[in-house]
């Protein structure tokens, strides 16, 4: 549930994410108010996601799955479009690296409470565990990727495209850094359900790009 340490990361998070959100719109020419207003409700909309994706692998309340936020922001965001009448893609667009700097924001706090650890490398002599620093791995990760898309949203020709390729990006860091985390040696599943998600979220933004790339040639030949 919502602590008081987490509201305080949340907020943090909202904050920050604002960042990259105007950086973004300036280059899109987009009203200050709206990202505003886009900031708080993509906060709003990404917990309550991940509360449901955790519910929909688990069967119950109680924990959450950041992949919530990746699926389930984008269908709720068709709706705040037309309410800040943004175009769609513009908007997932300003999302997609506020994600990631959210995401970095709830790692430093997977480090603090230990959660999300690491799997053992290897046991010392001594027989201390070496345990691979999944949490930092995975906030490191996520300012890489944070740092990827604002360069693709910088140029013109990619405007509309930074959310499926924020789904290629994190689907692929992620499948490869699930590897190391504790759960796989731990999960009762054959393969961890968040790496199952990489293996969706890479394809889904593989398949956006191909389609809007055959669309791009396909009005280019009109």
């Amino acid at each position: 549930m919502m602590n008081s340490k987490f509201l305080i990361f949340l907020a943090l998070g909202t904050l920050s994410m604002s960042i990259p959100m105007l950086i973004i719109g300036k280059w899109y020419r987009i009203r200050k108010s709206k990202i505003a207003i886009a900031a708080v409700l993509l906060t709003i909309s990404g917990v309550l996601g991940t509360y449901i994706w955790y519910f929909v692998e688990n069967l119950e309340l109680g924990g959450r799955s950041f992949y919530g936020a990746v699926f389930i922001v984008p269908v709720l965001f068709l709706f705040v479009a037309k309410l800040l009448k943004i175009p769609y893609g513009q908007l997932m667009d300003l999302c997609a690296p506020a994600e990631c700097i959210m995401l970095v924001l709830m790692k430093t706090l997977c480090f603090m409470e230990n959660c999300c650890a690491g799997r053992v490398l290897w046991t010392k002599a001594d027989g201390t565990d070496v345990i691979f620093p999944s949490q930092l791995a995975e906030l490191s990760a996520a300012l890489l990727v944070v740092a990827i898309l604002m360069i693709l949203a910088y140029r013109e020709k990619n405007k509309g495209t930074i959310y499926p390729w924020y789904l290629v990006l994190y689907g692929a860091t992620r499948f490869i850094l699930n590897f190391f985390r504790k759960e796989w040696v731990t999960t009762e599943l054959f393969v961890p359900m968040g790496t199952i998600w990489s293996v969706i979220s890479f394809a889904i933004g593989v398949g956006i790009l191909i389609f809007r790339k055959r669309q791009l040639r396909k009005n280019d030949s009109i």
